[in-house]
């Protein structure tokens, strides 16, 4: 097969058995690669009545047919898996090296199943995968960890958990450098299965069916991609900063004011503490920010983005940006969320002020945000009640209905107050709360696909956004089975002929919503053998209720509308949130 390696790795930790399984051409037909590919195969092989965190469950790392190409921002893997944090779909996408790394060595993706005695690494290179002891890296965190293993075997590209992998935090992510994969809790699964890290080394280009013309179009669109994306290379995410708030899409004080001071925290404040770029494999853009903080003892790590800036910013009303790098450090040498993790601490910041807690923890204090991380990712006294997630930790308290999540995973930092069609990406989102499964957010400030039926409208309006949603929804499951990073514009044209030139493939661009779909439903059935219900698409009530004094006014989205719209769309029964056995069927056959 042109463009993939054509192989599995598969490792069973329980028995050390090593298998290379043939990738399956059909899944490939029907969902390229990536998470649309790993859906298939764990609805086979997961063990749906198995707790997450046990040997059950199945830890798969995939990449797609353009990783390990010059094909410009396809660079990124995606490591999937029953996540231990809803205990629905887990998936979560990272940049960096590893994903091409994977490719190089000889494989598609690794398939990781069963439980290993003792802490184990993985090491696999062209020419053998070796399952061998890490208890000397047992409790190293990732840095650590990731120094450790280039002193013993040299030259590789590592995956790898922290503390808090190692310790079953729910949020717990995967590190490769400074990247992380960090939703849905992959790392928890990984520790679960006392797995340390997995290397990957190896010098196998990917075969390609028309090589010259490849190069030649990939180059091209390279440069065309660097010469558009000028701002987001020179600024990195946090160019949004300022936009976001101005449109009151930033979080503030966990989603329940409206305006804060953002002038320490936006692109011009990061580049104060700026010192380099960094870019993905074949990435023409470089948006990874490297920042040094001396009084905080930071020096040349990987700075916060949009996300974090948000999480440790805004939403807990600090307005450093050297401190947000400074608990950017922490989550990643831990190795957790930056998402959940501010979102959690928010959620205590909260439940303090109204009564349900009496933790001596203000808002804005970021000594005392310091210290909760340590304690979570060691759970650490009450660190180890935070270590389960917002909405376990809130339960205890009484205080489940102050939580903002959906599924049980917390809301990233985009309102759909602000921009109504997130309220449906949210709502039905198989990870639970995901700006990235569909991010509607980007639609209705204008970076639309008009080619494909995506259109920008009115931000403030529920009329056809279920719809738009859905259809959004499909164009990123694409980007993902790829795997192609979001934030560069590349046209659905362009993608095609990147995938045609590189596999012999004849796509055309109505192939991606049709593609896109089949990850989509795919997921979604994933979910309901979990135990999914149409009625677990919903959002929290207060972002149901108007955000006081917000340019929006008192206007909040119609999600009965948004998904009655979505599932019109879909063809999804609204009782009960199932697909019609026609697609059930094209699907499992």
């Amino acid at each position: 097969m042109y463009g993939y390696a054509g192989q599995i790795l598969s490792v069973n930790l329980t028995s050390n058995k090593i298998t290379i399984i043939p990738l399956n051409r059909e899944y490939a037909g029907k969902f390229v690669g990536g998470s649309g590919y790993a859906s298939r195969v764990l609805y086979d092989t997961i063990d749906f009545a198995a707790d997450p965190l046990s040997s059950g469950n199945v830890l798969m790392f995939m990449t797609g047919p353009l990783t390990g190409t010059l094909a410009p921002c396809t660079g990124r893997h995606v490591i999937c898996a029953r996540s231990p944090l809803t205990g629905f779909w887990g998936e979560s996408n990272s940049g960096g090296y590893f994903g091409a790394g994977m490719k190089f060595a000889g494989f598609d993706g690794i398939m990781i199943s069963g439980k290993a005695k003792a802490p184990v690494t993985i090491n696999v290179d062209t020419s053998s995968v070796k399952i061998e002891s890490a208890e000397h890296l047992w409790g190293l965190d990732t840095q650590e960890t990731q120094d450790a293993i280039k002193n013993s075997i040299g030259k590789a590209r590592i995956a790898c958990i922290g503390q808090a992998g190692e310790n079953l935090v729910r949020f717990a992510g995967i590190v490769n450098e400074e990247r992380i994969a960090a939703r849905c809790g992959m790392g928890a699964v990984m520790g679960s299965k006392n797995l340390k890290a997995v290397t990957v080394n190896g010098a196998i280009k990917p075969k390609l069916h028309n090589p010259e013309k490849f190069r030649e179009l990939a180059l091209k669109t390279s440069k065309e991609l660097k010469e558009r994306h000028t701002v987001l290379g020179a600024e990195g995410t946090a160019m949004y900063v300022d936009r976001g708030m101005t449109a009151n899409d930033m979080p503030i004080k966990y989603f329940q004011e409206s305006e804060f001071d953002v002038s320490e925290l936006n692109a011009k404040a990061m580049e104060s503490i700026l010192t380099g770029r960094k870019a993905c494999h074949s990435c023409p853009i470089a948006c990874g920010r490297i920042v040094s903080v001396p009084e905080l003892q930071l020096s040349d790590v990987a700075g916060p983005e949009f996300q974090t800036i948000a999480a440790f910013g805004t939403n807990m009303k600090n307005p450093k940006i050297s401190r947000i790098a400074q608990v950017n450090r922490l989550c990643n040498i831990y190795g957790l969320d930056t998402i959940s993790t501010g979102s959690i601490i928010s959620l205590v910041m909260n439940m303090c002020e109204k009564g349900f807690l009496d933790w001596d923890i203000n808002w804005g204090d970021m000594d005392a945000v310091a210290r909760i991380i340590h304690d979570i990712a060691l759970r650490n006294g009450k660190g180890d009640e935070l270590a389960e997630g917002s909405l376990r930790f809130s339960k205890p308290h009484n205080a489940d209905e102050e939580v903002l999540h959906v599924k049980g995973m917390e809301i990233p930092n985009h309102d759909p107050r602000a921009y109504s069609g997130l309220a449906t990406i949210y709502a039905v989102s198989a990870r639970g709360a995901s700006h990235t499964e569909g991010d509607m957010h980007t639609i209705d400030i204008g970076i639309d696909v008009p080619c494909l039926g995506i259109h920008a409208s009115d931000r403030v309006v529920s009329v056809g956004k279920g719809e738009t949603a859905a259809k959004c929804q499909d164009f990123r499951a694409f980007h993902d089975s790829m795997i192609l990073c979001h934030f560069p514009d590349v046209t659905p044209a362009k993608m095609v002929e990147l995938l045609n030139v590189a596999t012999g493939s004849k796509y055309i661009p109505d192939d991606i919503l049709r593609i896109g779909s089949n990850a989509v439903t795919m997921k979604r059935l994933f979910n309901l053998r979990c135990g999914l219900t149409a009625e677990d698409d919903v959002l929290p009530h207060q972002l149901l209720e108007p955000l006081p004094e917000s340019m929006t006014e008192d206007w909040v989205p119609d999600l009965n509308l948004q998904l009655d719209d979505y599932y019109s769309y879909r063809g999804w029964d609204r009782r009960t949130g199932w697909p019609g056995p026609d697609e059930i069927d094209a699907l499992l056959k």
